[in-house]
């Protein structure tokens, strides 16, 4: 676990020359789980070896000698920041990261660890864009172009890919300048029936600007996916462009007599909301149109979720021991964050619509600025009608469109900017006695949306692993770099601005990196052949079939996760396969007529085999199989030769 944290810092063991620390502290314990520094009896014979603490411009790292250990950890991915009171020991420093790793310092000397924690306030979260990881991280020379990635995708050629434009859904210009919605994408896919008032009209009256608009289209039944922001209706408001807007996709659908408007909102929500002037379609003035909510909760309401959760993660156990957590407080305090209910909630809705697209019915699908709860329900809704989506290169355009495009607040939901709560003015208050915990100014837009996905994602990955190309360590790796800041890709809150921070230009491309550590995501079960063949993928989503996704919530945690995980055995096995079939088409084109040639000794293997592990066209499992393979050929010599 610590390698693979260490992995996705980026830079690895070359930081602390890359980054000469700026603080250096000696005599610093780190505790082996979160709530030991609890434990008001702690004394320094009672606690880990001691080791230093190291805070450079990009990282924090703790170096412990004694146990020839590292612990790596980015300072973009650090949420909060605690100094309490004074033990026996030393002073808790108490880190609380984005990716739910949770470290505990003990530091001598109360000095150093106002300082470390003082500095920490200061550089861990920037204040503007051009401060984040990505506009000065360099990956050294030898690795990949600035460019690789960027190009990697095209959204108008995933709408071809669709089949549109066809007769019926067509490209409209009218934001290529982002003057109809700042947070839509320059090319928009409309109905080719609804004229630029239509469009107009509709956009002013909806929220942000967001008009219904194509995500997706079904091949078979050409059912659409579209998107939109809350209607301005207030208690009786009505917008007569807006009603033929929706008109103008059920005509779009000849197949259907019915558009589904999925209001992902609770009821009681979208009710209040008409209170500001905002609310929902009624289907008296919406003709041919179905409406039905489903119980997504606002960001609000998950954030108080999931720092619920991450408190039931880091629960101290009873009195008796500090070691491990009771198992009934345990299993009663992830109820009570009803986490599971939520992502229950996000799969119902997503199933709901896939199911309606199958059917022939288009639908229309927002919540209320369509940036969010939207996002999550249309592209899980793709995932379960396109296998396409499901493959490794599918997912990534499917984020990129249904995400990306089409304007999910990212750095506003993962808190790039947020800076630490101060007493005012642009420096942290820091009062060296105080033992409040040193929270994000204003976290009322944080909120995880993206990880409710990729836990959704998940989901579907442990019930129906054949249909998926990817494996689980593809999820991690994306949602670790959502909040490390590394690279451009998830930076910025829309398609305008990322385009004004030039980020293709200035900063690296996640795609292009994870293409670079393609064989690191495959999933050995994958069944490409089988997914064909299916029209939907159809999840079982009652209570008990959700679980509690241990590997990323509780990552880091040590003794609670097996040896080696059953598909990163399958994925070695299946690479040890693989490389051994290869060995032995090697040993046939060297050996010619005899097969196993005598003879073939290490120094001549290693010549052939260790360039190929250097390359990583052969694993380092491959190279040992084979090596071992050969020196049994060595051994067993005229009776192999005579099979």
């Amino acid at each position: 676990m610590e390698n693979f944290y260490r992995s996705i810092g980026g830079l690895g063991s070359t930081a602390l020359t890359l980054d000469r620390p700026g603080i250096e502290v000696e005599n610093v314990r780190l505790l082996e789980r979160f709530y030991h520094w609890q434990n008001k009896n702690l004394t320094e014979s009672s606690l880990p070896p001691a080791g230093t603490l190291y805070l450079t411009p990009t990282h924090l790292i703790f170096v412990n000698p004694a146990e020839k250990r590292e612990t790596w950890v980015l300072l973009s991915h650090i949420g909060t920041v605690e100094r309490s009171s004074i033990l026996p020991a030393g002073c808790p420093l108490v880190i609380r990261c984005k990716t739910f790793l949770s470290l505990v310092f003990i530091i001598s000397k109360d000095r150093d660890c106002h300082e470390v924690y003082s500095a920490l306030l200061r550089i861990a979260q920037p204040s503007t864009f051009e401060e984040l990881y990505c506009f000065s991280y360099n990956p050294g020379e030898g690795n990949f172009e600035r460019s690789a990635g960027w190009n990697t995708f095209d959204i108008q050629f995933e709408y071809q890919r669709i089949g549109v434009p066809n007769r019926h859904w067509t490209l409209t210009k009218m934001n290529q300048n982002y003057d109809i919605c700042d947070s839509y994408p320059q090319y928009l896919y409309v109905p080719t029936c609804a004229s630029q008032k239509v469009l107009l009209g509709s956009a002013g009256f909806r929220s942000r600007g967001r008009l219904p608009v194509l995500s997706y289209l079904h091949p078979s039944t050409n059912a659409a996916i579209c998107r939109c922001s809350q209607p301005l209706s207030g208690f009786s408001a009505r917008c007569e462009e807006d009603e033929q807007m929706l008109a103008c996709i059920l005509r779009a659908t000849p197949s259907s007599r019915t558009v589904w408007i999925i209001d992902t909102r609770p009821r009681l929500n979208a009710m209040a909301n008409r209170a500001t002037g905002k609310g929902y379609e009624t289907e008296q003035n919406y003709v041919g149109m179905k409406v039905q909510f489903f119980s997504i909760e606002n960001i609000h309401v998950m954030r108080s979720a999931l720092n619920k959760l991450v408190e039931v993660s880091d629960l101290k156990a009873g009195s008796d021991d500090l070691n491990v957590p009771s198992h009934s407080i345990f299993l009663d305090g992830l109820q009570a964050t009803g986490w599971l209910k939520h992502i229950r909630a996000i799969l119902d809705a997503s199933v709901f619509v896939a199911e309606k697209i199958v059917e022939g019915d288009s639908v229309v699908v927002h919540c209320s600025d369509g940036w969010d709860r939207t996002s999550q329900t249309c592209a899980l809704a793709c995932l379960l009608l396109d296998p396409y989506y499901r493959t490794i290169h599918g997912f990534m355009a499917l984020i990129e469109k249904d995400w990306l495009s089409f304007g999910h607040k990212f750095s506003e939901r993962a808190g790039h900017l947020r800076p630490f709560y101060t007493g005012g003015g642009n420096s942290p208050a820091v009062t060296p006695s105080s033992a409040v915990s040193m929270v994000m100014d204003t976290t009322r837009e944080q909120s995880p949306v993206f990880t409710q996905f990729l836990d959704c994602v998940w989901q579907l990955l442990v019930q129906k692993p054949y249909a998926f190309q990817f494996n689980e360590r593809f999820l991690l790796v994306l949602h670790d770099h959502l909040y490390s800041c590394q690279f451009g890709t998830l930076i910025g809150n829309n398609e305008k601005e990322r385009k004004e921070l030039r980020l293709e230009e200035r900063t690296y491309s996640l795609w292009g990196f994870m293409k670079r550590h393609l064989t690191e995501y495959i999933n050995p079960l994958y069944d490409a052949e089988r997914c064909r063949n299916m029209d939907i993928l159809v999840p079982d989503i009652a209570p008990q079939q959700l679980r509690l996704w241990v590997m990323m919530y509780n990552r880091f945690e040590e003794g609670i996760h097996p040896r080696e995980p059953l598909l990163s055995a399958l994925t070695i096995l299946k690479d040890h396969s693989s490389s051994l079939e290869d060995h032995l088409q090697l040993l046939e084109k060297i050996g010619g007529a005899d097969v196993f040639p005598m003879g073939f000794h290490e120094e001549a293997f290693d010549r052939v085999y260790q360039p190929a592990v250097r390359c990583g066209t052969v694993s380092e499992y491959g190279y040992f199989g084979a090596r071992y393979c050969s020196a049994a050929v060595e051994i067993m010599g005229d009776d192999v030769q005579s099979l």
